[in-house]
């Protein structure tokens, strides 16, 4: 087939190819469930470790000891945090607060490393924000209260934690699925009309010029042109 053959098919079928993707980008459009909003309040915090004086130790510094366990600590500590029991132990401090009504898994809690800073964040995810500043409020106070549980498991009893900024709740902008949700239909929808435009030309066995008269074998030994349009 020549790229005039295909130039025609496409010009024939100009209405399938974009009618479709109209009505599918329209009608994903009206008819696409909202996302439900999702709000988030994060958290920045330091894990300190003070490493013991050590006996009968040469070339022995307890600075640096100490900065390297608080590397390997924070590392762990975020496991901890995605943890069901870190999940259940904020459920119990919003009970103690007086927050009903409110149950969070290991789902709605994130924690991170951020490396060039030395820092640790925590953050809360919930459908609603005054619940995720309730939430994030009640981890600051978890981490405050229950530390040292948590780093006795990590087998360090002497780390600390200190939160360095509040909890500010906001809500989280719509995702890149959720943005590229549409022009992916509109795109398969485009795709698909190509698809049946050449099918439906592959299908039509009706003669439209003198080629095609001549690939059934018949010699062509003249054409009567379209009328040219006054």
């Amino acid at each position: 087939m020549e790229l005039r053959d295909y130039a025609r098919t496409l010009w024939r079928f100009a209405w399938l190819i974009v009618a479709l993707p109209v009505v599918v980008g329209v009608g994903s459009f009206i008819f696409r469930a909202q996302p439900a909003p999702v709000y988030a309040a994060s958290v920045r915090f330091t894990i300190g470790v003070t490493a013991p004086p050590a006996t009968q130790v040469s070339g022995y510094d307890p600075i640096l000891t100490a900065y390297q366990a608080s590397e390997y600590i924070r590392d762990d500590f975020v496991e901890i945090i995605r943890s069901d029991q870190f999940a259940d132990d904020v459920n119990a401090v919003l009970v103690k607060r007086g927050v009903t009504g409110v149950t969070i898994g290991k789902g709605n809690i994130g924690a991170a490393v951020e490396k060039q800073r030395r820092l640790m964040s925590l953050s809360i995810t919930f459908g609603d924000g005054t619940r995720a500043q309730q939430i994030a409020e009640a981890a600051v106070e978890n981490l405050a209260q229950n530390n040292a549980k948590y780093f006795a498991q990590l087998g360090s009893p002497g780390a600390t934690v200190v939160v360095i900024d509040k909890p500010v709740a906001a809500r989280i902008g719509a995702s890149l699925r959720d943005q590229m949700d549409l022009p992916i239909r509109v795109g398969i929808a485009l795709l698909a009309a190509l698809a049946l435009a050449f099918v439906a030309d592959y299908l039509d066995t009706s003669l439209r010029d003198a080629r095609d008269v001549e690939a059934l074998g018949v010699r062509v030994l003249g054409e009567i042109p379209k009328p040219q349009a006054r």
